[in-house]
């Protein structure tokens, strides 16, 4: 009796253990799972606040009555008081909403800016010269025959390079039609990953489709040096001198691009030949001026939702057009 008493026992200890065992798994699935289900949740949120985010910005390009855009104001305009309180300028692009928040800013050459950049400080790869996508390659420090082949692949065919695409190893046709998206330059002879690494921050497929044009408030040294040389025409010396005075020009007194202090070109008459102090002659400055612009309408918005409490976070990336009556039509839009 007393062995069956034990046994029943040490049976019933083993069982209770059983159940301790799938209690614990059940209590840890049921914890992962509503970890995961808040994560999921968190993650939702973060996508609307980034969603919030593109909406305000639209909203603030849509209140834009300038007849210029520059680095500090671009595609909207501050207000006195925002120029003045550091937390109102911060609060445009910056915004705490349920539990979290969501900014939008962009990357340019090493520098971070608030809010919106414009497609036209890009060179557009659809509709550039070929003498200006090779000034931009030497710029960048690749080889400016390149130029020939993005002009091939963009131009109705057949050309040169068609061969070239036919005998690769997995061979695919010469597009021969505009490019869909920078990274298409990727299947471009000659370019590479790194070609590409060094060109993507200074090209675009985004803008007006009639006409090739810059916005000289906007375009950093690169693309201002490659027009210039294109264009005045100029040595590579000559083009940087005189690409660093415009930057300087409309840098404001202190320098800094982005700033409230900032001169933008606010007029069609920009005098090159002046800011260049000499380096261009009158009809070099002239014919420059055929292909510089003040005001864009083409937006690149990059725009991330965060949660406070697990730093979940989501980005959307849009690129919207502006017509002449202030509405807008999404060219470009991803979410991360």
């Amino acid at each position: 009796m007393i062995n069956r008493k034990g046994a029943i026992l040490i049976t019933s200890l083993w069982i209770l253990a059983i159940l301790s065992i799938l209690a614990m798994g059940i209590g840890f699935r049921v914890s992962v799972e509503a970890r995961l289900a808040k994560y999921n949740m968190d993650r939702m949120r973060a996508l609307y606040l980034a969603k919030a985010g593109i909406v305000k910005s639209l909203y603030r390009l849509s209140k834009n009555p300038t007849a210029y855009d520059s680095i500090y104001e671009c595609g909207t305009v501050f207000s006195p008081e925002e120029k003045s309180d550091s937390g109102k300028l911060n609060a445009v692009f910056n915004s705490a909403l349920d539990g979290g928040s969501f900014s939008v800013a962009y990357k340019e050459e090493a520098a971070a800016y608030p809010g919106m950049s414009d497609e036209e400080r890009r060179i557009n790869i659809n509709t550039a010269p070929q003498n200006v996508l090779e000034n931009l390659l030497m710029y960048v420090g690749e080889d400016p025959g390149i130029a020939a082949s993005i002009v091939q692949w963009r131009s109705p065919g057949p050309g040169l390079d068609d061969g070239y695409y036919q005998a690769l190893p997995a061979p695919y046709k010469c597009k021969h039609e505009k490019f869909s998206a920078i990274e298409e330059l990727l299947l471009v002879k000659g370019v590479n990953q790194q070609v590409f690494a060094r060109l993507k921050d200074y090209v675009t497929i985004f803008g007006d489709p009639a006409r090739f044009a810059i916005n000289i408030n906007t375009a950093p040294k690169a693309v201002l040096g490659a027009l210039i040389m294109a264009y005045a025409p100029a040595d590579k010396i000559a083009a940087d001198f005189c690409a660093d005075k415009i930057i300087d020009f409309r840098s404001g007194p202190d320098k800094q691009q982005g700033t409230k202090d900032d001169t933008p070109f606010n007029s069609a008459n920009i005098n090159i030949e002046w800011i260049s102090q000499g380096a261009l002659s009158a009809t070099q400055a002239a014919n420059l001026k055929n292909y510089l612009i003040i005001k864009s309408n083409y937006f690149h918005i990059e725009s991330t939702g965060i949660m406070n409490s697990s730093k979940v976070g989501k980005k959307v990336v849009c690129v919207a057009a502006k017509d002449t009556a202030g509405n807008f039509k999404f060219l470009y839009y991803r979410e991360y």
